[in-house]
C-alpha cells in the first residue's frame, strides 16, 4: 500500500455547479443507468452533450468496455468536465486501444478530470501514446488510472505524452504495469515546461529505454514529485525520474529502482530533495540520493 502522507482527499465532483448535467456511460454489459440520468453507450457520445466550464459529470459504469480504434475516436475537448469510473479491479471501466498506432485519449481542453479508468494497449507494433495532452489542457487531473499492455509487441510507446507549456497538471494514484522486452521509451514525458505540476503517489513498473518520468526538455517551476514508486527493468539505458537542471520545486519520498548500472535514479540539480531512495539492483535496498546534508 502506498504511503498516504501526500495524498489529498478529493470529492468528485467537489460540488455540482449551477447548470451542471450528469451523464451515464454504460454498454449492455454494465447494467442499467440510474433513473433520470442521461445514458450513453460511449464516452464520446456523452462528451458531445457536455458544455464547457459547466462542471458536467460523466459517470462510467462498472463493467463498461470500449474500443478506441482511431486517432480521433476520443477527444476530451470540454473544459471542466469530470469523467469518473465507478468500478474496481476487474470491473474498472476498460478502454482497449487498438487498430491504429495513433489511437489515444486526446485531452485538448483545460481542467479536465479523468478518474478510475483502465487503458489497455492492444495495437500490434505499439501505440504512440496512451494519453496525449495538448498545451491548452492545463489543469488536467489524472487520478487512479490503470495502464496495462497485451504483450511486448502491443505496448504503449509512451504512457502520457504532454505538450510544452501545459501547466498545473496533477497525475496521482495511477498504476502503470508494463511488459518486458517492449519498445516503451517513457511513461510520462513533457515536451517543454510544465509549471506547478504535481506527480505523486504513482506506481510504475516498466521497461523504458529512457526515463520513466522525463521532465528534461525545459525548465519547470514549482514542481512537486512526491511518493512515487518506480521500477525500470531496462538494463541498457533506462533511467528513473529525470528533471531539467533549471527545474525548481520539491522531489521527496520517491523510491526508484532502475537497472542500468551507474545511472542515478533521480536527477535535476535545481530541485530540493528529501528522503529519496534509489537502487540499480532489484535485490538491494535503495541508497539515499542525493546524500544527506551534513
Amino acid at each position: 500500500m502506498l504511503d498516504q502522507r501526500h495524498k489529498e482527499v478529493f470529492y468528485y465532483p467537489p460540488a455540482f455547479s449551477p447548470g451542471a448535467t450528469v451523464y451515464w456511460v454504460g454498454n449492455s454489459g454494465a447494467g442499467p443507468a440510474p433513473m433520470g440520468v442521461n445514458r450513453h453507450s460511449t464516452i464520446a457520445s456523452a462528451l458531445a452533450k457536455c458544455h464547457n466550464d459547466a462542471g458536467d459529470v460523466i459517470y462510467v459504469a462498472a463493467g463498461h468496455t470500449e474500443n478506441i480504434s482511431s486517432a480521433g475516436a476520443l477527444t476530451f475537448d470540454k473544459a471542466g468536465v469530470y469523467v469518473i469510473g465507478l468500478g474496481r479491479g476487474p470491473t474498472m471501466p476498460k478502454f482497449t486501444i487498438d487498430t491504429a498506432a495513433g489511437a489515444t485519449f486526446n485531452v485538448t481542453a483545460e481542467n479536465v478530470t479523468l478518474k478510475d479508468l483502465w487503458l489497455f494497449s492492444a495495437y500490434e507494433g505499439g501505440l504512440t501514446a496512451g494519453i496525449t495532452v495538448t498545451g491548452d489542457a492545463g489543469g488536467l487531473n489524472l487520478d487512479g488510472l490503470l495502464f496495462t499492455e497485451t504483450d511486448a509487441g502491443k505496448e504503449f510507446i509512451i504512457g502520457i505524452k504532454v505538450a510544452a507549456d501545459c501547466d498545473d497538471m496533477t497525475i496521482q494514484n495511477c498504476r502503470y504495469c508494463g511488459t518486458a522486452s517492449g519498445s516503451t521509451t517513457n511513461v510520462i514525458i513533457a515536451a517543454g515546461g510544465t509549471d506547478r505540476t504535481v506527480i505523486r503517489n504513482n506506481y510504475i513498473h516498466a521497461e523504458c529505454t529512457d526515463s520513466i518520468i522525463d521532465l528534461t526538455a525545459a525548465a519547470s517551476t514549482d514542481l512537486q514529485i512526491l511518493n512515487n514508486r518506480v521500477i525500470n527493468i531496462e538494463t541498457g539505458a533506462g533511467k528513473g525520474i529525470d528533471m531539467h537542471n533549471s527545474c525548481t520545486g520539491i522531489c521527496a519520498d520517491n523510491k526508484v529502482a532502475n537497472l542500468k548500472d551507474t545511472v542515478v535514479g533521480v536527477s535535476g540539480t535545481g530541485m530540493s530533495y528529501f528522503e529519496n531512495y534509489v537502487t540499480n539492483a532489484l535485490t538491494a535496498s535503495g541508497l539515499l540520493l542525493p546524500a544527506a546534508d551534513s
